[in-house]
């Protein structure tokens, strides 16, 4: 909005001053950031007195915890605090005929409000098994990620056609494979539904889902600002990808929005994020690995979340074979691990935020060798 505004000012030779400044992305992703965070900042602490005065409020099902009472109460669904923060900044500072970026908001809104839909049920019924079933959330996301692919491998994609049912590798320049639009699509809907479940399942403790997200989403804005420049993706042999640059702003308004909430959301937690943020964050780190051609990339940057996941599988899948007979973790998803162990949840959650750092400062490395 901001942007068209100064633009049209310049076209009728009027001197913005310093908001000429809005033809530069490093300018649009600092003051997106700093409005999103300004933002939770400001409506924090009135977003989470309204949720907790409507009844959004922490039913926990974990039964196995040791203070299994210790968090329930605390509002839920604070994960609309970065929908809000996030819309409203990218609403004033972004490129909104960008195609990238529209999709991009279009899917912070609609599993918003499906992640929104499914805290609302579990706090009116007070129980966290009565939200959306398993089908219902499934079929719901499917809803969103199958229309998608089938946008991605068309022509109104505008990615280079070139590139767009390529597979690329971290430390790698070159493609390694051309699924083909129909195995493409196909690779879309998997990846896709495994981040969104990989991140909505890291979710549990203060400040954890996120610091990940925080992490994660940097390093994708970082990417986004080098495939998207000419210059710069030549210099480190990335595929150009016109428009994509505009991802900068978007992952630069998620970064402001997530520092507000985890103003709030740091151990002892006033609020929790829920599916509505989790969904939300998932969808976005997704449809940014795929929109700059680093779906694999987030093997790395989201190692932690991969992590997660992928304990939760072996014990839901292995743990009742006869061949096994056992847990394969003793408690999942991953992060309960390390609390079981006796390790105390602030300690647990700097210890993770700290592998995923690492785990960023690997994917930063894979931008010079190539």
């Amino acid at each position: 909005m901001i942007k068209w505004l100064i633009e049209a000012l310049q076209a009728g030779g009027i001197d913005p001053g310093f908001f000429r400044l809005i033809d530069y992305i490093t300018f649009r992703a600092m003051m997106v950031a700093l409005t999103a965070l300004a933002f939770n900042l400001i409506w924090g602490h009135k977003i989470i007195c309204y949720l907790h005065n409507h009844g959004m409020k922490d039913s926990s099902g974990d039964f196995q915890a040791l203070n299994v009472h210790s968090k329930r109460g605390t509002p839920t669904a604070g994960g609309i605090m970065i929908m809000a923060a996030t819309i409203f900044s990218l609403l004033l500072w972004a490129d909104l005929s960008n195609l990238i970026l529209l999709i991009l908001l279009s899917s912070i809104i609609y599993f918003g409000l499906v992640g929104f839909f499914d805290d609302f049920l579990k706090s009116r019924y007070k129980s966290s098994l009565t939200g959306l079933s398993q089908i219902g959330k499934t079929s719901l996301i499917l809803l969103y990620i199958v229309p998608f692919a089938l946008f991605f491998v068309s022509s109104y994609n505008p990615l280079p056609e070139e590139i767009k049912t390529s597979i690329y590798l971290p430390f790698l320049s070159d493609s390694v494979l051309d699924l083909g639009p129909i195995l493409f699509v196909l690779f879309i809907i998997f990846t896709m539904f495994a981040i969104i479940n990989a991140v909505n399942i890291s979710d549990g403790m203060d400040g954890l889902l996120g610091g990940l997200s925080f992490i994660s989403v940097s390093v994708y804005a970082l990417f986004a600002y080098i495939i998207g420049s000419e210059i710069l993706a030549k210099h480190f042999l990335f595929p150009h990808i016109p428009g994509s640059i505009e991802i900068t702003v978007f992952g630069a308004a998620l970064v402001g929005s997530i520092l507000g909430f985890l103003w709030y959301n740091f151990y002892p937690a006033e609020v929790f994020m829920g599916d509505t943020g989790s969904l939300a964050l998932g969808s976005s780190l997704g449809l940014m690995s795929f929109f700059l051609k680093q779906e694999f990339l987030f093997l790395i940057v989201g190692g932690i979340f991969v992590l997660e996941i992928f304990t939760s599988l072996l014990n839901d899948k292995l743990s009742n074979r006869s061949s096994f007979g056992r847990r394969i973790v003793h408690r999942a998803p991953f992060h309960y691990t390390i609390t079981h162990r006796g390790v105390a949840e602030p300690k647990a959650v700097f210890r993770l935020l700290a592998a995923a750092i690492i785990l960023a400062l690997i994917s930063l490395l894979s931008i010079k060798i190539r």
